[in-house]
């Protein structure tokens, strides 16, 4: 079904003294138009594209969920490998499917108190530039308001 739209236009034009009367407006322009089923022909699209997006909004929810727990499985075997050099006091498993190594825990500057940081030490939006803090915190300057923290140490899997 088309919609014709100079037709609609033209009819409602002529059944312009009838506008007050909804029924006999619409029911006329409907038997010189088809428009109201173009009108039911749209609504049940738009009945069916919010359907569409209930079950999709669902289906998110119980992937995001399935991956949460991926996720945390994965995380679980990250920790049991850490485990393992842990245990043996090892820093590499050399391994036929990939190569395990722990990593030291990186250093990071922790933001103590950003109202203490010095204006020059921060972005143009007041934000604490950590790079330029942690340079300077590495080479053995003392920031008020900023520290350096170790990270925990972590693993890294190299598959070959």
């Amino acid at each position: 079904m088309r919609m014709d739209a100079n037709a609609i236009r033209m009819v409602s034009e002529i059944l312009e003294p009838y506008s007050e009367d909804l029924d006999t407006f619409w029911d006329t322009l409907h038997g010189e138009t088809d428009v109201l089923d173009l009108v039911g022909s749209a609504l049940e699209d738009l009945n069916a594209a919010d359907g569409d997006i209930e079950k999709l909004s669902y289906l998110i929810k119980i992937y995001s969920d399935r991956r949460d727990i991926v996720k945390y499985r994965k995380d679980s075997i990250k920790r049991g490998l850490q485990s393992i050099l842990t245990l043996t006091g090892q820093k590499k498993i050399p391994h036929a499917l990939a190569t395990v190594s722990l990593r030291e825990g990186s250093e990071r500057v922790m933001i103590t108190d950003p109202e203490e940081i010095p204006s020059q030490l921060c972005k143009v939006t007041r934000t604490p530039d950590k790079a330029e803090i942690k340079k300077q915190l590495l080479a053995g300057e003392k920031i008020e308001g900023a520290i350096l923290e170790t990270g925990p140490s972590t693993i890294s899997v190299r598959m070959k």
